[in-house]
């Protein structure tokens, strides 16, 4: 009973770490914005074409509107500050995880051709991503040394870059639209995995050796100018078909054994308006959804078969709201300030699914700014903050449910910085 206890723990408590452990600052692992311009309008670009990267990142179609070719570079930089704490049987304690910066870069390359109505464009983005360094503590039930019914350390890392060329057509001087493959790489590396059957002393195998995997998809895109204010646009990016995710672990007796995990990533479809009819003033609102419910490993249902494999996550479908406004103070200097809200793809029934990654944010901030030193570059950057998200919930070992007077608790807060640069030609 006590070995089993110890590998149903062990088995919970690695959820979501192998899948979105500490991008907190996303859609579940989705990141919501596009370099640091867009990042400054709190993710909001169906509908407002005022940079390439958030263009090419939310609407294809909308680089129909910009006025100029250019290519845009951005880097950001994401600090997540995670706590868990957890009381089991009267022993109590917290621990923070030691993540440190993640990277999270950004490319993209517009060109108006010669035919006034063609736009190509090229992007490489980082889409979505988690990680996450949780060190053993003794204090701390859940993260205890295994001899002691606990996790140990435990860790996981993966990044999702994607490539994305596009070629979009300005059907009438009003409306454009655009569509393209994309081309996914990702890596997952996880320490234990969970996904795969546990050995035959109970523990799991690692999944760090690993090469990068391959996917792909495709993405449409349509920009309407109503009037002189007015712009609409709408965007249908599918499902990301990755291939299965393959590491080489060892079993108990240090052998050769392959671990396998199926994982995509969702259908997201946005519809988005922006207004520019005030001088100098120009606002935009996008509303997303995102289809984790019919998403390959995401999706599936959250249970363990009889090997103490993890079959999925069972996350919700989801529906996301970002608005910004951007200020132009002079002809050069620009400000900008945005909001996002999002809905938790995790029920609070499945709380304790998620003990160590409680990445969905529900209130952000971003504010940003840019200088155009020449009418050729500018200068950008950007800030946003995710308000603390607490998950709290009560442990449950399966096969036995609920531990009475068991309780868990995520706290975790992110800070985002972001800069880049712009060159037109």
């Amino acid at each position: 009973m006590q070995m089993t206890a110890n590998l149903s723990c062990r088995t919970l408590m690695l959820l979501l770490i192998a899948l979105c452990s500490a991008t907190a600052f996303a859609q579940g692992p989705i990141l919501q914005c596009g370099g640091p311009v867009n990042r400054g309008m709190g993710g909001a670009g169906v509908a407002a074409p005022i940079d390439s990267i958030g263009a090419m990142y939310w609407n294809p179609a909308s680089i129909s509107g910009l006025k100029r070719s250019e290519t845009a570079f951005g880097f950001g930089l994401l600090f997540p500050n995670h706590e868990v704490s957890s009381s089991v049987g009267g022993f109590s304690g917290s621990t923070e995880a030691d993540n440190g910066a993640f990277p999270v870069p950004n490319f993209a390359w517009v060109h108006k051709t010669e035919n006034e109505a063609v736009t190509l464009g090229f992007a490489l983005n980082t889409v979505a991503g988690f990680g996450t360094n949780l060190p053993a503590d003794a204090t701390n039930p859940v993260l205890a040394p295994p001899a002691f019914g606990g996790l140990g350390n435990v860790a996981s890392n993966a990044q999702f870059l994607q490539l994305a060329p596009v070629v979009s057509l300005a059907l009438t001087d009003q409306l454009s639209v655009a569509a393209g493959p994309t081309l996914t790489t990702a890596r997952i590396a996880v320490e234990p995995f969970v996904f795969g059957s546990a050995n035959a002393d109970g523990s799991y195998s690692t999944a760090t050796a690993t090469r990068y995997h391959w996917g792909g998809g495709f993405q449409l895109g349509a920009y309407y100018i109503y009037d002189e204010a007015w712009r609409f646009g709408a965007s249908l990016k599918s499902p990301t078909w990755m291939e299965g995710f393959e590491a080489n672990g060892v079993d108990e007796n240090g052998l050769p054994r392959s671990n396998r995990v199926d994982v995509d990533l969702p259908l997201i479809l946005s519809v988005g308006t922006s207004y520019d009819g005030w001088e100098n003033l120009l606002l935009a609102l996008d509303v997303r959804f995102l289809d984790f419910a019919n998403t390959d490993g995401f999706g599936d249902p959250a249970y363990f078969d009889a090997t103490g494999a993890l079959n999925g996550l069972d996350y919700s479908s989801v529906v996301s709201v970002a608005g910004g406004v951007q200020c132009a103070l002079t002809d050069r200097f620009f400000l900008r300030g945005g909001y996002t809200y999002n809905q938790n793809p995790i029920k609070n029934s499945e709380a304790f699914y998620n003990i160590a990654s409680p990445l969905m944010f529900q209130h952000m901030l971003s504010c940003g700014t840019s200088y155009d030193f020449t009418d050729s570059l500018s200068a950008n950057l950007a800030y946003s903050y995710a308000f603390e998200n607490t998950r709290t919930g009560q442990v449950i070992l399966p096969g036995i449910g609920g531990v009475p007077g068991s309780t868990f608790e995520n706290k975790l807060d992110v800070h985002l910085f972001s800069f880049g640069l712009t060159v037109r030609h």
